[in-house]
This record gives structure tokens, C-alpha cells and sequence, in this order.
């Protein structure tokens, strides 16, 4: 570890969330290469889950702290990052809010700007997003409505234009979606049923969204503006065909289990139900894009594989199917469960 007297402050955003609680793990691990002061930003410092947060990762020397803070108050984002030589950002199309139609997803946008304008207030040198590729170029314009995905394209591009030193990751579809039942859900016989509406053949990739954004965005920052500045590393596993979930959770866990895909109607049906109507459509042409999309190209078909430099420059590969089992103790969906 390199020890260093400043113990400059990361902020992570979405710090109780999957990729933010990862990251403010990696960046505090015994593992990491700089002694960092992470400043977790949630709306609520007293909830559950921030103080499971402060009591899961305070360090000996409490380099955690806990701030509050709302993606769409700027002021109050200011003074989370006031001092601060680096930030975690990532955004999200739900916001905790339910998605009526799709105007509601530009909320994303508004979250962006607020995040990219404070951090430009606050001179931040670091600049560490979660974003996604360009999905019209990806699929010539096919799919115009995957909005989830291009809204972050698009505060990436404005990230790039107004801040410094920005570096983007961009992750895989995230194992922790086998917890719904669109991805999984178990039988009344007890097996286990993988079932998104994709191909038992088609290769897709992957991600854990805790292990991997946290490592990857903790090697980002010990590597710094130098090695990292303006370039976009891609988060995913090796590519595995979807009917290999199956084999691979019974050879790791022993239960019972088969691939058997639902329709892109019942699909979509499930996957709006939780966030609301105006994500159906947004969620239904990401998985007719997976179906189809070009398998000699890496994170959803939208790169060449000689775009992606996060081995050479990072040394890191993100986790396999196996691996996230093996660390996750994921066992399927509880019994009585669908």
C-alpha cells in the first residue's frame, strides 16, 4: 500500500447500491494501492442501509465517512464533494421513482447535469463514471428506445466535455438480476428455472456489479489521471451462452436447474412491473438487441474487443458466472419463492 499523508477523498455516489457499496469496499481494502478517504453519499445518513454501509466498511483509522446528499439538489452535491480530489458516479433511470412513462426516464439526464455541474464547481480531478456505450450507433438506429442505456452515453459525452480527467466503466448485465423473476425463479418442484428471453445459445457478458466496478474503479484511481485520463474500460466476463447458467449453478451448487426462456412479452410485462409502464418498451428492446446483437463484438455488441485496454492498462478481468457464485453464495431463489 502506498501510504499517502493527504489521504485524499474519493465521494462515492450510490454508495448502498451494488456498484457504489463495491467500490467504497475496493477503495478501503486491505488490497488497495492508496490510503483513501471515501466520503459515501445517500440521501439519508441514518438509514438502514447507510449505517450497514459505515459498519460493514469503517476502517481502524475511520477513513468512511458518511455524507448526505440528492442527485437533484446541486448544493447539496457541492458540499459533498467540496475538497475532494476524485468522484464515483453513477446514475440510474429509476431514481427511486416509479417510471409512468417515458419522459420520466429524462430524470436520469437532469441527475447527470447536477452531478457533472458540481463536480466541475468543485475542481474535482477525478472524474469516475458508470456508463454504457452508444446503443443507436451500436445498432444503426434500430433501437431508438433504449433510453437507460443512452442516457448514459449521453452524460458520458458531457462529462467529457466539462470536466478534466474523466474515465468511464462500463459493466456487463449484472448477475444480481437473477434475483427477479424475469431472470429466475424456482419450481414448485424445487429446480431452478434461468429463463431471460435470449437464445439458450447466444454468448452475453456479464458482470458482478459489487466485486468488479469496486475493482476496477479502485484501480482506476491508485493508476490516476495519467494512465487513465478520457478512456472507457469494459466490465464484463468472459462470454457465456446462456444455456451454460444452468450447468454451471448445478455443478457449483448441486441443485437442479434448466434453461428455458419466457416470452419478450412476458418479459417485458415483468420487468416494467417493479419500476413502471414507461420502462416496458426501454427494457423489451435491450433484450430483442441481446438476441441479435454481432458476437464478434464485446459489451453489447457495440465494441471492437481492440477498443478495450482495461487487461493492458488495468491487469483486471472481470468475474465469470462461476466465480460470482463461488463469492456471492448465491443458491438460486429461496424455496416457495417463484
Amino acid at each position: 500500500m502506498t501510504l499517502n499523508t493527504q489521504n485524499r477523498i474519493i465521494v462515492v455516489l450510490g454508495s448502498t447500491g451494488y456498484q457504489g457499496k463495491g467500490v467504497v469496499s475496493s477503495l478501503l481494502s486491505d488490497d488497495s494501492r492508496e490510503l483513501w478517504n471515501v466520503r459515501a453519499v445517500t440521501r439519508d445518513v441514518n438509514s438502514v442501509s447507510a449505517q450497514r454501509l459505515l459498519n460493514d466498511f469503517q476502517t481502524s483509522d475511520h477513513r468512511l465517512s458518511l455524507t448526505s446528499g440528492d442527485i437533484f439538489d446541486i448544493e447539496s452535491l457541492q458540499n459533498a464533494f467540496s475538497g475532494a480530489y476524485g468522484v464515483f458516479a453513477v446514475t440510474s433511470e429509476t431514481n427511486s421513482r416509479t417510471i409512468e412513462n417515458e419522459d420520466d426516464l429524462k430524470l436520469e439526464l437532469e441527475s447527470g447535469k447536477n452531478i457533472i455541474s458540481a463536480a466541475r464547481i468543485c475542481r474535482i480531478q477525478h472524474f469516475v463514471l458508470s456508463s454504457l456505450p452508444d446503443m443507436r450507433r451500436a445498432t444503426s438506429g434500430r433501437f431508438d428506445k433504449l433510453f437507460h442505456m443512452d442516457h448514459k452515453f449521453v452524460i458520458e459525452q458531457w462529462a467529457k466535455q466539462n470536466l478534466s480527467a474523466v474515465t468511464c466503466l462500463l459493466p456487463g448485465l449484472f448477475f444480481t438480476n437473477l434475483d427477479r423473476p424475469q431472470y429466475c425463479r424456482r419450481e414448485a418442484n424445487g429446480v431452478v428455472l434461468f429463463c431471460p428471453p435470449i437464445p439458450s445459445t447466444k454468448l452475453v457478458e456479464w458482470v458482478d456489479p459489487v466485486h468488479d466496478m469496486g475493482i476496477f474503479a479502485a484501480e482506476v484511481f491508485a493508476l490516476g489521471i495519467a494512465k487513465t485520463k478520457n478512456k472507457n474500460y469494459v466490465v464484463c466476463s468472459p462470454k457465456l451462452r446462456m444455456g451454460e447458467f444452468a450447468s454451471t449453478f448445478t455443478r457449483v451448487t448441486g441443485q437442479p436447474a434448466i434453461y428455458s426462456p419466457i416470452s419478450m412479452d412476458e418479459w417485458a410485462d415483468l420487468a416494467s412491473k417493479a419500476v413502471g409502464n414507461g420502462f416496458k418498451e426501454d427494457i423489451r428492446q435491450m433484450m430483442e438487441w441481446i438476441s441479435i446483437a454481432p458476437e464478434d463484438k464485446i459489451c453489447y455488441g457495440a465494441l471492437d474487443p481492440a477498443e478495450d485496454s482495461s487487461w493492458e492498462d488495468l491487469h483486471l478481468r472481470a468475474s465469470s458466472f462461476e466465480n460470482w457464485l463461488r463469492r456471492s453464495g448465491w443458491r438460486g431463489p429461496p424455496e416457495g419463492k417463484p
